[in-house]
């Protein structure tokens, strides 16, 4: 009963943070939500820590701290944008979402649809990926979208329905595979953010460091020689984006190298955003334990301070 509670209390204080960002100016909206990115990046020490771990293992001393300190802050203006899109986009056209971003590289999506293609796109917690995902989706065509279900249901619901308002359904991760398979009978296309820690998956190197990464992509994609598109949303300024479509890796046409084809497509896909996060690395979201599994006790604040 209070777990209950609690997830309503949450809930009516998110739509109560809904209702002042939709009736809020934009320009006067950015600069509170660049305020409150100042004040977690300045008091939220749990994150921070985390943020400072990551940065530590992907750059060593080969950056000053000052720099990491500034990647970490504008990550944390980024993720702050992203909730902005989250609220926003629940509630405006078709058209005015698609008119946030410019796209690069369109033509590996229209090719892959005129050529009636079994798609799988992938992307990471990375620039606008608020938008990447309801672009596409309301663009090219439904989406099947794997993600694990938010702990609080009120706020899950209103989650899922946001998501079918842009043309998207929610595939739980624990019945992923059936829903999978099922989006491809249905000619829908398939995607899956691919940079989050795994507890299970395969280990694969990721800035030179293991970690365990979900093979589900590698084994669909092997299974019915569908392509699998890179997606990354570069955020450029406030409610202003560019999707950059990299190039296909079309699964029936690689010369493996090794006889672990799964292992060694999963490794591609993770070195493409590994590239993308070296180009722009102040727009992934570097508060998470991505490399939790192997290097677990970097991340216990309490033994730093």
């Amino acid at each position: 009963m209070k777990r209950k509670i609690k997830d309503y209390y949450r809930y009516i204080l998110y739509n109560i943070f809904k209702f002042i960002i939709l009736i809020t100016p934009k320009f006067i909206a950015k600069q509170i939500l660049i305020f409150i990115a100042y004040l977690a990046n300045r008091f939220n020490k749990e994150h921070l820590h985390i943020a400072n771990v990551n940065l530590d293992l992907v750059y060593g001393d080969s950056i000053s701290k000052e720099k990491k300190d500034e990647i970490i802050f504008t990550s944390y203006k980024s993720l702050l944008f992203n909730l902005y899109e989250f609220v926003e986009n629940q509630h405006i056209s078709k058209e005015k979402l698609i008119s946030k971003a410019n796209i690069e590289n369109e033509e590996v999506i229209l090719n892959a649809i005129k050529d009636n293609r079994k798609i799988i796109y992938i992307t990471a917690h990375y620039g606008g990926w608020e938008i990447a995902l309801p672009y596409v989706a309301l663009k090219y065509g439904k989406l099947a979208v794997v993600n694990r279900k938010m702990d609080n249901p009120y706020i899950n619901d209103m989650y899922e329905r946001a998501r079918d308002r842009n043309n998207i359904t929610m595939l739980e991760k624990k019945s992923a595979a059936k829903g999978m398979l099922k989006a491809f009978k249905e000619k829908k296309a398939v995607a899956l953010v691919i940079d989050q820690h795994m507890k299970n998956g395969i280990e694969i190197q990721f800035f030179d460091k293991k970690v365990m990464a979900t093979d589900a992509t590698a084994r669909l994609g092997l299974k019915f020689d569908a392509v699998i598109i890179p997606i990354f949303c570069v955020m450029n300024d406030f409610r202003d984006y560019t999707l950059k479509v990299g190039d296909m890796i079309d699964c029936k046409n690689i010369n493996f190298k090794t006889e672990d084809h799964i292992k060694e497509l999963t490794q591609m896909q993770s070195d493409l955003i590994e590239k993308q996060i070296l180009e722009y690395p102040h727009l992934w979201f570097w508060q998470h334990k991505r490399w939790k599994k192997y290097y677990k006790n970097l991340y216990d604040r309490n033994k730093y301070e």
